[in-house]
């Protein structure tokens, strides 16, 4: 056989044995290794959900709680509203004044004024003004000549009963002619746009 032939099978004979010959691997891991490494990650996802949970419980507490500070807050502007509507009616120096509608089926208004305290309107059975219009109260100046002052305004409710609280009226009752009560458009005006439905003399004794 010639020389090259011979050469040639040796080299295939080693190849042949060399690729007989198993790749060396390591040693195989542990099941405890995998079973720690799915229990991390077992446990991450476990912290992932609990932090969630717990954001979300702690936003529905802020939401809760502040509610509840606004509801407080309401009553207790509803209770202060109510105190000093209670002392300017029964106060010996608050000033009674009757507000007849020019509309004789339409109810009588009564307004209490005292000048320290403020100026409460109220009424019973009142109607509903038309949508987006509200009532508003006008201080008629006694000067000559001077436009009626804006005040407060105020839909009656449901049922019909009006209770207007005025803590500040722009005027005094010593320099006041009259009170009176428009239809407004819903927010008030600068100045009457309707005749009055309720007028009221401020008569000083």
């Amino acid at each position: 056989m010639p020389r090259g032939r011979l050469m040639q099978t040796a080299r295939a004979k080693r190849a042949a044995t060399k690729s007989q010959v198993p790749t060396p691997t390591g040693p195989p891991v542990p099941v405890w290794i995998w079973a720690a490494v799915a229990a991390a990650l077992l446990f991450a996802f476990y912290n992932a959900h609990e932090a969630r949970v717990t954001s979300a419980t702690i936003q529905q507490t802020r939401d809760a709680l502040e509610k509840q500070i606004q509801m407080q807050q309401a009553t207790a502007r509803e209770l202060a509203v109510a105190r000093r509507e209670a002392l300017i009616l029964t106060d010996a120096k608050s000033l009674k004044i009757a507000m007849p509608a020019g509309n004789k089926d339409l109810s009588v208004l009564h307004a209490t004024w005292n000048s320290e305290l403020g100026l409460v309107v109220s009424g019973q059975k009142l109607q509903m003004p038309s949508r987006n219009r509200t009532l508003q109260l006008w201080l008629i100046p006694k000067a000559s000549g001077a436009k009626p002052l804006p005040s407060s305004t105020l839909r009656p409710t449901a049922d019909g009963n009006f209770d207007l609280l005025v803590a500040n009226p722009p005027d005094s009752p010593g320099a006041t002619k009259a009170l009176a009560i428009t239809d407004e458009p819903e927010g008030g005006s600068p100045q009457p746009t309707t005749t009055p439905i309720w007028m009221g003399a401020v008569a000083i004794k």
